[in-house]
């Protein structure tokens, strides 16, 4: 009798690790200027998408733009895209599209220093995979972003922005 109390316990030991647990998902975005860290939470971008309310913390970003870079910030977190999972995964698997996406690691990455790539990917791909009969936002593919959080080199985006005169 005393062994199958052990048994049970052991047998749980082996099928905790198996159940799934939640995926790693963003939830910051830090903004790297040089040493500088910014963090802002996707919370209130979604927020300022979905209400058009600037929080507390949104609030020294928000202020640091014209009124019509806002309005435009906020139409490109609302717009929507619809695309079968499948064929845009295939899409992103082009030649084309992985040097677009390797261009767009350097500035969205995991960590300060390394390319984005194939987190910007699985996010794209996972947020289309997942979309809702409206389609998905930029803010799903934040939220699919397969690590805690997410950095932004703002001196290459400036750059990049400058360049292609946009």
């Amino acid at each position: 009798m005393n062994k199958i109390p052990g048994f049970w316990l052991g047998l749980w030991g082996l099928i905790i690790p198996l159940i799934a647990q939640p995926a790693l998902s963003a939830d910051k975005l830090y903004f790297i200027y040089g040493p500088f860290n910014f963090p802002l939470s996707i919370d209130s971008l979604e927020i300022y998408a979905k209400e058009g309310r600037i929080t507390k913390e949104f609030a020294f970003y928000a202020s640091q733009f014209d009124e019509k870079t806002l309005i435009g910030l906020r139409h490109t977190l609302q717009k929507r895209h619809t695309i079968d999972g499948v064929r845009f995964s295939r899409l992103l698997r082009t030649p084309l599209m992985e040097d677009l996406l390797k261009s767009m690691g350097n500035i969205f990455s995991t960590h300060p220093n390394s390319n984005g790539f194939y987190a910007i990917r699985g996010a794209l791909i996972s947020a289309a995979l997942h979309q809702d009969k409206e389609g998905w936002t930029a803010i799903d593919v934040m939220r699919h972003f397969p690590t805690e959080s997410i950095s932004l080199d703002t001196q290459l985006a400036t750059e990049i922005l400058k360049d292609s005169k946009f």
